[in-house]
């Protein structure tokens, strides 16, 4: 039976052709834009670090802290997001560390929360668990409340 088909001979161990590149017309690595092409992973890093700069100075988040014997009361002001969230850690585990029976967190100035806010409330409340204090959740503001009504988050006891 004559072979039919149009690219030639399909047997097996011979390799089969492409159609012919058309005259005047680029490769497709080529025509890859430069956005694509890889990066060296030295250049990562640069990447990475050039990212999360950029996210810290999208978000802003300030951290009002004080105590009152003891009580201490963490308030937090702006975006609780993956680029300001570690401050957040830092300043609750220093707290956790001291002698403080009970902890408010207040989310009720919060412009924004994803979840590594939640993340980061179901950490503390952890390790208050263990240390024996006490973690209350000031309320944030509807979409606040929302983010941790969908992760479950939203039934730890409330501050007035």
């Amino acid at each position: 039976m004559p072979n039919t088909h149009p690219q030639g001979d399909l047997s097996i161990g011979r390799p089969v052709e492409g159609p012919p590149a058309a005259v005047g017309v680029p490769s497709r690595a080529a025509r890859r834009p430069s956005c694509l092409h890889l990066a060296a992973p030295a250049d990562l890093d640069v990447r990475r670090r050039a990212r999360v700069a950029d996210a810290l100075a999208a978000g802003e988040l300030t951290i009002g802290s004080a105590r009152d014997h003891g009580t201490h009361v963490v308030v937090l002001a702006g975006e609780l997001d993956v680029a300001t969230a570690q401050r957040v850690e830092d300043e609750m585990q220093a707290i956790q560390a001291t002698d403080a029976a009970q902890i408010i967190l207040d989310l009720s100035r919060l412009t924004f929360m994803d979840s590594s806010g939640v993340h980061l409330i179901a950490r503390a409340t952890a390790r208050c668990t263990v240390s024996g204090a006490r973690l209350r959740l000031r309320p944030g503001p509807p979409h606040v409340q929302c983010v941790l009504a969908l992760a479950g988050a939203d039934t730890p006891t409330l501050a007035a």
